[in-house]
C-alpha cells in the first residue's frame, strides 16, 4: 500500500497560506495528483473559491475551526478524500486561528503519513499578533518548515527581527523567505519532524481569545473609489475582510481580500449567492458590527436591498 504524505499548512490570519497553495497548484500543472482539505471560519468558503480552475479536488470543512468545532468531521472527510481522490499528496490548509497540534493527533489513518507542518509567518504583522493571540505562537511552535511571507513588504529591520525570533523559538525548523522560494522545496519534501516534548493538544476555541467573525451579504454593487476609501478607514482590530463583490459598471464579480490594512481584488467567474458576500474577522469586532457594515454600505453605488447574517 502506498502511503500518502500530508502537509499541514498553518499560519495566522492573512499570512499568505492560500497564496502559497495557489502557487503550488499553478506550477504543479497536473504533474502530481494533489488533493486539498480546506477549513475556514464561517459558513462561506472564500479561500476555496481562489482554488477554482486548478482541476484540484478541494474538500471543505466550514463554519468552525478544524481544531475544535469541526474536528469530529475531519477524520470522515479525510476518509472520503482517500476514496474519491486517490491523491499523491494532500495539503490541509487550516483556518488562521487553528492550532495544528490537534490535527496531528487526528491523523491516524494508516493510508496517510504527516510529511511536515508548514507555517507561514507574516514579516509585517507576526511579532505584534503573537502578543495579541496565543495561537499565532502555537502555530510556529509546531512547524517543521517556516515560510516568512511579505518579506518584500517588510523593512530590513522588520525582516531581521522576525527572522531572529523564528530562529530563537523554532531553531530546528527549516526557514525560507517567501519571495526567493521554490515551493517544491516545501510540499512532499519529507522534512524530519521535530516535535517539542512540551507541546500538547489545545482545545481552546478561537472565540476564547476574543476573535470574532460575522458575514455580510447584499445585492448591491460597490463604487470603486468609495470602496477604496471605506477599506482605508477600517479599524486595526479588523484583521481580515474577504469575499465576493461586484463593482458598478463591471459585469464580472471580484474576490476582495483585505488583511491588516492592505487589500487586493481579482476577477472571479464562479458561482455566487449574492452580489456582495463578505466575511469579517478580527478582535472583538461584534460590538462594532453596525459601524463596520455602515462603512461598507456607504460605498454602495445605491443604498437598497441589503441583509446581514
Amino acid at each position: 500500500m502506498n502511503v500518502v504524505p500530508i502537509n499541514i499548512l498553518t499560519g495566522f490570519l492573512g499570512s499568505g497560506k492560500t497564496t502559497l497553495l495557489r502557487d503550488l497548484l499553478r506550477i504543479n500543472a497536473g504533474r502530481r495528483k494533489i488533493a486539498v482539505m480546506m477549513n475556514e471560519i464561517g459558513e462561506v468558503s472564500i479561500d476555496a473559491k481562489l482554488l477554482e480552475g486548478f482541476s484540484t479536488p478541494v474538500f471543505e470543512l466550514n463554519d468552525g475551526c478544524i481544531c475544535c468545532s469541526v474536528n469530529e468531521n475531519f477524520v470522515a472527510v479525510l476518509d472520503e478524500l482517500a476514496d474519491k481522490a486517490s491523491p499523491d499528496l494532500v495539503v490541509v490548509e487550516t483556518t488562521g486561528v487553528a492550532n495544528p497540534m490537534n490535527i496531528l493527533y487526528s491523523i491516524i489513518d494508516p493510508r496517510f503519513v504527516i510529511d511536515a507542518v508548514i507555517a507561514t509567518v507574516d514579516a509585517k504583522n507576526f511579532l505584534r499578533m503573537k502578543d495579541e493571540v496565543d495561537v499565532a505562537q502555537e502555530q510556529l511552535d509546531v512547524a517543521d518548515v517556516v515560510v516568512i511571507t511579505k518579506d518584500d513588504l517588510a523593512t530590513p529591520d522588520e525582516l531581521r527581527a522576525v527572522q531572529r525570533y523564528v530562529a530563537e523559538h523554532r531553531p530546528n525548523a527549516n526557514l525560507f523567505l517567501r519571495h526567493s522560494l521554490d515551493v517544491w522545496l516545501l510540499f512532499g519534501a519529507s522534512y524530519p519532524r521535530t516535535m517539542d516534548a512540551h507541546l500538547h493538544e489545545v482545545h481552546r476555541h478561537f472565540e476564547h481569545e476574543g476573535i470574532e467573525t460575522f458575514r455580510f451579504q447584499s445585492d448591491e454593487a460597490f463604487q470603486l473609489d468609495l470602496l477604496q476609501n471605506a477599506l482605508e478607514s477600517l479599524p486595526k482590530n479588523l484583521w481580515r475582510l474577504k469575499g465576493v463583490i461586484h463593482l458598478a459598471s463591471q459585469p464580472q464579480a471580484f474576490i476582495l481580500n483585505f488583511a491588516y490594512g492592505r487589500y487586493a481584488m481579482e476577477d472571479y467567474d464562479g458561482k455566487i449567492e449574492s452580489r456582495c458576500d463578505l466575511v469579517f474577522i478580527g478582535k472583538r469586532i461584534l460590538s462594532q458590527k453596525a459601524d463596520l457594515i455602515e462603512r461598507l454600505k456607504s460605498a454602495f453605488a445605491s443604498q437598497e436591498n441589503f441583509q446581514t447574517s
